[in-house]
């Protein structure tokens, strides 16, 4: 006979089956433990620990490097460029001027220019004296080259030196140079002289043969009296001495010439002053039998009355090299000239 069940095994029951067929998982979703909360805090706390300390490394790395950029933390080990030094010391003439290159140079870079057009710079220090009473101008970057073996010539890129040369006085500075790597500063040479205005070209090698007398003025004396007649009066010219040069008050000669200067002193034994004109009037230099007007004179106009020594040139350009010289003076009322030859 089957057992009928009592009201209180029911109570019993109905409270005990729900615990058995309740899921273990879904309290600790719904319900998650009390510790839950703080652990997943400190993990966000760690990750922003981190991250600032990364970026707080960044900023002082860059900031330092900012810093150190200053020169009172510079602390660089980098070694400077090699410089290498060449004693030349040598001398040559100019338009005038004496220009002495004292030293060259070579190095990658020099701290006082910015300019490095080449691999190599080679710097030439340079002293540059006028010796005449009056300013002379010299512009380096159309006259001065350096020539290196199997190069064209090489022009300047820079240079730390005056174009104005005081009457009397000397300027030092320097004149750099791009050169190819390898090359040797005993095998360089410096030319001076503009090939656009086709001056004569002097060069200095800075070892070496070299020959400075080539192209240093020439200096001839000569006794060669001349009486020279104006409306009855006498003059008594003295023809000193002649200068054969390459240059004239700051001036190069055209290639293939020479400038030449006569050196006169002129007597006037007359009572009365005595007025032929300027040498450009009446003086004349005779070449292939032509006359030739000088391009420049400081002879006085007039010869005041009993005047001795007073002095004066006439300068002409003529062919380079002559030995031999023919002097015309032009007659005053009528065609003709007298002729004086000299010899150099």
């Amino acid at each position: 006979m089957a057992r009928k069940t009592t009201l209180t095994e029911r109570s019993i029951n109905s409270a005990t089956l729900p615990a058995v067929r309740r899921n273990p998982f879904r309290k600790s979703v719904l319900n998650p433990p009390k510790d839950a909360e703080p652990k997943r805090l400190w993990l966000w706390i760690m990750l922003l620990l981190v991250a600032g300390a990364l970026v707080l490394g960044i900023v002082g790395t860059a900031t330092w490097n900012w810093i150190r950029t200053f020169p009172l933390f510079t602390n660089s080990t980098t070694p400077p460029p090699v410089v290498t030094t060449f004693k030349v010391a040598r001398s040559m003439p100019y338009a005038d001027l004496t220009v002495t290159v004292l030293t060259a140079q070579s190095s990658s870079s020099f701290s006082d220019d910015a300019i490095h057009a080449g691999p190599v710079t080679v710097r030439l220090n340079v002293q540059v004296s006028n010796p005449i009473t009056s300013l002379i101008s010299i512009t380096y970057y159309d006259v001065a080259r350096l020539l290196a073996p199997k190069h064209a010539p090489i022009a300047p890129t820079n240079m730390q030196l005056a174009t104005d040369v005081p009457a009397k006085g000397s300027i030092k500075g320097w004149i750099d140079f791009p050169v190819p790597n390898g090359t040797q500063l005993s095998s360089l040479k410096l030319q001076l002289g503009s090939t656009l205005l086709n001056e004569t070209l002097v060069v200095m090698p800075l070892s070496g043969a070299y020959q400075p007398t080539r192209f240093a003025v020439h200096h001839s004396p000569q006794s060669l009296v001349v009486y020279y007649s104006f409306e009855g009066n006498t003059l008594t010219y003295h023809l000193n001495s002649v200068d054969v040069s390459y240059s004239y008050h700051g001036h190069e000669v055209r290639s293939g010439d020479q400038f030449y200067i006569l050196n006169f002193t002129v007597d006037n034994p007359n009572g009365v002053d005595v007025s032929p004109g300027f040498g450009y009037d009446y003086i004349r230099l005779v070449t292939d039998g032509v006359n030739r007007a000088p391009i420049d004179n400081t002879l006085p106009n007039t010869f005041k009355a009993g005047a001795q020594g007073v002095g004066g040139h006439v300068v002409y350009i003529e062919p380079v090299g002559l030995t031999n010289l023919t002097i015309g003076f032009l007659l005053q009322l009528y065609a003709g000239q007298n002729n004086y030859s000299v010899g150099l």
